[in-house]
């Protein structure tokens, strides 16, 4: 146990350490569930920089390991449905065949998203750094590759590089809040704080920078339209 500040805190230790991997592990399988306040967190409470290194790997390999899964379990879900005649295998098919009075609707969005599905696979490289960063970007990204039977070996490559960046800046915020200031429990509550603002920060860019795009380029609607601009 380490005495600091008249309290008492426990250090990092190899089981704290495997079970903040298990849990990026976990959370990187399903879609939307925020994981680098509990990086930042853990890295708050460490105290030497060979136990930093030792999360940050952790974290890399536990991150990669949960996309990779998620990659390959929606890659096996589009295959199952690829299988079944009547099952839908695309969002227009969920509504049981063509709305009344709009003819050919069906196979536009198809095209639309096949279209989407192309763009994401010829920048994946990109697009897999940039959705990995920005909070809501990862899960729409893999179920975009996966739905375009993008390469695992490929995917994971890409996704080390955007892993490794994402988990440097987590834990370089626990590092710096725990040093900062001089406890490690007030390090933690700094270190998460700071990652929740990082994210909805780059949830405020990234939603300027879609606005912007609208603006200049306009959204074209599955149909031929203009979408209107909001």
């Amino acid at each position: 146990m380490i005495r600091q500040s008249n309290c008492v805190v426990a250090p990092v230790s190899s089981g704290s350490v495997a079970l903040v991997g298990l849990v990026v592990l976990l959370a990187s399988s399903v879609p939307f569930v925020p994981t680098g306040e509990v990086v930042s967190g853990a890295a708050a409470l460490t105290q030497s920089v060979p136990w930093l290194l030792v999360v940050l790997a952790v974290v890399v390999a536990a991150s990669v390991a949960g996309d990779s899964v998620m990659l390959l379990g929606v890659r096996a879900l589009a295959r199952l449905a690829r299988r079944r005649p009547t099952s839908p295998t695309s969002l227009t098919s969920l509504t049981g065949g063509e709305p009344a009075g709009v003819p050919g609707l069906r196979g536009r969005v198809d095209a639309w998203l096949r279209r989407l599905g192309g763009t994401v696979r010829d920048n994946a490289f990109t697009s897999v750094v940039t959705g990995r960063l920005v909070p809501g970007g990862r899960a729409p990204v893999i179920v975009a590759l996966a739905l375009e039977r993008y390469p695992l070996h490929r995917f994971v490559g890409a996704d080390l590089v955007a892993c490794t960046a994402w988990a440097s800046v987590y834990v370089a915020l626990g590092a710096l809040g725990g040093r900062v200031s001089g406890h490690p429990l007030v390090g933690t509550a700094v270190a998460v704080a700071a990652a929740v603002a990082l994210g909805a920060g780059l949830q405020v860019v990234g939603a300027q920078r879609r606005a912007h795009a609208r603006r200049d380029a306009g959204v074209t609607a599955p149909g031929g339209t203009r979408s209107p601009v909001r």
